[in-house]
């Protein structure tokens, strides 16, 4: 059995997490008890205290050393970690929607998603009354990940409503209808614009994943102040009065008079219908927009020189 040292390093030799941490330790821990002071007894103090600086700058100069080998290992950790982060990017599994068409759960509840957006709404029947419930939210890759929470801003949810109670199931589906139409323009393309403040939600590793675009920025207007507007106006504008309303004379304004004052007759409502079978519907895939009457065109007279 040899002969026992005054000192013994510690177990720990190093750890090391590919493309994250790395530490070399080494520690020596004193044994008095093994100690042998004898060769030092005779030696001047001073010549001990040189003995004792030298030492000191070898251990110096090894540790110089293991610094320069330890930054050796600054570049190959960080290729290890872009590779680790670019990997786990294009695994990101692509979001599951519907191709911006209504389609009917298994649970009864009706979806209507693309690859950002996605809209739910389900409606039961309960006593006499329809509870309506409906979600508008994000359809964000990484969500399916658990990269986010509701806790977290942006937020996954954008609009919700739980419970609402109606006499019919038809007023249920105008509400839903009304809903609908309000963010139909969502729906238009498979891969609509992302607005800014939700742009994390479709990044993984602080990166916007592919096939996505985010919104322009929306210019901003310059305030348009009261001497801006005085200024467009000329002086004889200014000096101008409207023009007064002449009501005509004679018993064409008496006729006018009377016509005025009669009221009109009350339109007669159609008799109800009862309700015959009652099936839950979506709403179209587009918006039911109420469409606008065209401005009736007028010719415009030729001048005539006389």
């Amino acid at each position: 059995m040899g002969k026992k040292l005054f000192y013994e390093i510690s177990p720990s030799e190093g750890y090391l997490r590919e493309g994250s941490y790395l530490e070399v330790r080494r520690q020596i821990n004193y044994r008095g008890e093994r100690a042998d002071f004898r060769p030092f007894l005779n030696v001047p103090m001073k010549d001990l205290e040189k003995q004792l600086k030298a030492s000191q700058a070898e251990e110096k100069k090894v540790f110089e050393e293991m610094k320069k080998a330890i930054t050796t290992w600054d570049q190959h950790g960080a290729q290890t970690l872009l590779l680790q982060k670019a990997i786990e990017y294009l695994r990101t599994p692509e979001v599951m929607h519907t191709g911006n068409e209504w389609k009917r759960h298994k649970d009864g509840s009706w979806e209507i998603s693309n690859l950002v957006y996605k809209m739910t709404f389900q409606i039961v029947k309960a006593g006499n009354e329809w509870k309506l419930s409906w979600e508008l939210s994000y359809a964000a890759p990484g969500l399916a990940q658990g990269y986010w929470s509701y806790t977290r801003s942006p937020r996954e949810r954008i609009e919700y409503e739980g419970s609402k109670k109606y006499k019919t199931l038809e007023g249920a589906q105008k509400y839903v209808q009304s809903r609908f139409d309000l963010y139909a323009d969502r729906f238009e393309s498979l891969s609509p614009p992302i607005p800014t403040e939700a742009k994390e939600l479709f990044c993984v590793n602080g990166q916007l994943l592919q096939g996505y675009s985010l919104m322009p920025p929306s210019p901003q207007r310059e305030p348009v102040t009261l001497e801006a507007l005085l200024d467009c106006l000329e002086d004889s504008d200014l000096m101008k009065e409207p023009p007064k309303k002449e009501r005509p004379a004679g018993p064409e304004a008496a006729l006018e008079e009377k016509m005025s004052t009669e009221q009109a007759p009350e339109p007669v409502s159609a008799p109800t219908q009862p309700e015959t079978r009652q099936e839950q519907k979506p709403p179209p895939a587009r918006a039911t927009r109420p469409m606008t009457k065209k401005a009736r065109h007028r010719k415009r007279s030729m001048a005539v020189v006389r």
